[in-house]
């Protein structure tokens, strides 16, 4: 979708590899983290990545080299010679966007487990970490699309689609916190509507004036993002019927319900 939005025609395909390979990485780091956890509820709701823990860490071992490799190898030879202005000057531009755009990754992801590992159990740390995790998958998405133009790191940061993207990640993380802290609880938290219902129902309502008024081009992704909203307010509206490990399942299916329209929209 961000290949779209930044009007980048050819992506790579190693980028996606490595995407998907740095997310399962930090996804399976942050579980064995808490796995390892005294809080025996951490360790019961990771239990079986403590269960298997010798057989994850050796798959963590091959896929940050695989990552590493494939980064290295991956990285087209026209970016070294002819981008953007020919060698040396392409070299120089490549590295510096390396940087730049590599540092905002690194640095969140660091941010991240610091926060992970210093902060309690609490909503508040809770609310905080969710926060960082956004932005920093968010962000990791959007860079690798990013990088092939020719606009600053932070351009992107502050675009209306890529923090938007990070609010949504927000919502389906806070939406999953509460749904099972409600579920142990028995009973609807306090907090549910100002942290989940209103947010959800605001963001909704600036893509769809945004899809309305805005440009052309990015109306795809204004109406993923509704829909995307309307189907975590839907589960959420429906989540005493259904169990908290299958809205866990589902608050990610919620987000991925606009591929098809929003690549329906530019294939015709």
């Amino acid at each position: 979708m961000f290949s779209r939005l930044y009007y980048v025609k050819y992506q790579d395909p190693f980028v996606y590899w490595l995407l998907a390979g740095a997310v399962w990485l930090i996804y399976v780091v942050d579980r064995l983290r808490d796995a390892a956890n005294e809080d025996p509820e951490l360790r019961e709701r990771h239990e079986f990545h403590w269960r298997h823990r010798k057989i994850f860490k050796v798959l963590v071992a091959a896929v940050a080299v695989a990552c590493l490799v494939g980064f290295v190898l991956g990285v087209p030879v026209a970016l070294v010679w002819d981008w953007p202005r020919g060698f040396p000057f392409s070299l120089a531009a490549l590295a510096h966007a390396l940087l730049t755009h590599g540092f905002i990754v690194v640095f969140l992801t660091a941010c991240y487990f610091v926060v992970s590992q210093r902060s309690g159990n609490g909503m508040d740390s809770v609310l905080f970490k969710n926060a960082l995790a956004a932005l920093t998958f968010a962000f990791g998405t959007a860079i690798g699309a990013h990088f092939y133009t020719s606009e600053g790191v932070f351009a992107m940061m502050g675009s209306f689609e890529a923090l938007g993207f990070a609010f949504l990640c927000l919502m389906n993380l806070n939406a999953i916190d509460l749904w099972e802290r409600e579920e142990i609880a028995g009973e609807d938290l306090e907090v549910r509507d100002f942290l989940l219902t209103l947010p959800l129902l605001i963001i909704g309502f600036i893509s769809l004036l945004a899809a309305t008024f805005w440009h052309d081009y990015h109306k795809p992704f204004y109406y993923s993002m509704l829909l995307a909203s309307a189907g975590l307010l839907s589960l959420d509206h429906f989540r005493a019927r259904l169990s908290a490990r299958l809205l866990r399942v589902l608050a990610d299916v919620a987000l991925l319900l606009p591929l098809p329209i929003f690549w329906f929209w530019f294939e015709n």
